[in-house]
């Protein structure tokens, strides 16, 4: 067994912020997309354009890139099999409780309060919207358990292009490009018929394969104590670089900049080439922020990382609930957005502290019984967007 690597306290804060920026960046697909009518204030707005496409940009594939290096550690530790059923514990059984509640109100609110029906999930009254995640991260685990082990070897040259070292990294970034436009293909095949969400699901699965994969390699390269706090001289030049080119042609800010929501072909194709290699390049940056910042644990970073799976799966249907209430006050969009944002959170984690109470709604929605004492890792184990 390999000898255990050292804790890295930054990474457990790493997961806690990027389940916190799904409440505000939720707030504003729902107020502009997902609302009738809709909230063409918060689209003009530049600090909620912004705001919302810059951390969108790299948010989910920080996400994935822990949760694979986390299914890597986590799988060696235990074995495959009882790695594999916890995962199926953690990760499907809270699925299954909230798309049968959760999923089930979100799709009523969505028509009566929203006042824009909801597409359906297997032709069923159940909105899957942000539960997608959780299908993905377990078919990722499914598919990285069929791996044998031993075939997961990186060698030198790939360790160097993950760490931006050599030719390799620009071989690397290419690759990322390339797995953008693949994407962007496959966003040209007709959807399913009938079927908008389990079209977007396969989607998702595609785009966010790479980020996953990536975390494995981590952790497969031994690479993970260097890699989440890298120092390298290229990755705030780069992201300035991608950054100008991208944010032009993000639908989610193009409003803001007086342009038509979505770019050209050119500007289509453009984004997609540049997205992956952006939110790698990001995620390293904000791993070596927090590893500067966070050198050991505290309570308030333990009990959002403890509670970060029930906040995210109740979040969103408060979101529907105070949304129309904080469109309706004389402020201007940013205040209502800052509101909303504000009261979504402490709805959420006051919904956390009530499923936690109870063994069954703590199994249900936590992933975890409700006296279950934390488990004693060098690093934490994946189980949340």
């Amino acid at each position: 067994m390999a000898a255990p690597a050292p804790r890295l306290h930054h990474l457990d804060a790493a997961r806690a912020l990027l389940l916190l920026l799904g409440l505000p960046f939720h707030v504003t697909t729902k107020a502009v997309f997902e609302s009738e009518p809709a909230a063409t204030a918060f689209q003009q707005s530049v600090l909620i354009g912004g705001w919302t496409s810059i951390t969108h940009a790299f948010r989910m594939f920080a996400f994935f890139l822990l949760a694979g290096y986390f299914a890597g550690m986590i799988r060696e530790r235990k074995g495959t099999r009882a790695w594999l059923a916890e995962r199926t514990r953690r990760l499907g059984l809270p699925f299954v409780a909230s798309l049968l509640t959760l999923g089930a109100l979100q799709f009523q609110l969505q028509e009566s309060v929203l006042h824009q029906p909801s597409p359906s999930f297997l032709g069923l009254p159940l909105a899957l919207s942000h539960l997608w995640f959780l299908i993905v991260l377990l078919g990722f685990c499914a598919i990285y358990a069929a791996i044998p082990v031993n075939r997961i070897v990186p060698g030198e040259r790939i360790r160097r292009a993950m760490l931006l070292q050599g030719p390799g990294s620009l071989a690397l970034m290419a690759l990322l490009a390339l797995w953008g436009l693949v994407r962007y293909g496959a966003e040209q095949i007709p959807p399913f018929r009938n079927a908008p969400i389990e079209t977007l699901l396969c989607h998702q699965f595609l785009f966010h394969a790479a980020g996953f994969a990536l975390g494995t390699i981590v952790w497969h390269a031994r690479i993970g104590d260097q890699i989440f706090a890298l120092r390298s001289r290229w990755i705030i030049p780069g992201i300035a670089g991608l950054l100008a080119l991208y944010l032009p042609l993000d639908p989610l800010l193009r409003p803001a900049l007086g342009k038509e929501i979505y770019p050209s072909l050119a500007g289509a194709l453009a984004i997609r080439a540049i997205e992956l290699p952006l939110a790698f390049l990001m995620s390293l940056a904000l791993f070596r922020l927090l590893a500067w910042a966070m050198h050991r644990s505290n309570r308030i970073v333990t009990f959002f990382v403890d509670g970060a799976l029930a906040i995210y799966l109740f979040h969103l249907v408060w979101v529907m609930l105070v949304l129309p209430q904080a469109r309706a006050l004389p402020l201007p969009p940013e205040a209502q957005w800052l509101i909303t944002s504000g009261a979504v959170l402490l709805m959420a984690v006051a919904s956390y502290l009530v499923v936690r109470s109870t063994n069954l709604t703590s199994v249900l929605f936590c992933g975890t019984p409700k006296r279950a004492k934390p488990q004693v890792l060098p690093c934490f184990p994946q189980q949340n967007r």
